[in-house]
């Protein structure tokens, strides 16, 4: 995948913090994302277990 910055910056040097900043943005939305998938998609009787609570007959 290109990056399409490149396209519109060629010549262009994004500063270090704002890189850092941007990187942690992402790596903070994919584990959101994952931690979605786990709970919402895999695993959904998960949290309803939990907040509800498991009737014992």
């Amino acid at each position: 995948m290109s990056n399409p910055f490149k396209k519109i910056l060629p010549n262009h040097k994004v500063s270090p913090l704002v890189k850092r900043k941007v990187l942690l943005d992402a790596n903070m939305i994919q584990r959101t994302l994952d931690v979605a998938d786990l709970y919402v998609l895999k695993y959904p009787k998960t949290l309803t277990d939990f907040f509800i609570g498991k009737k014992n007959s």
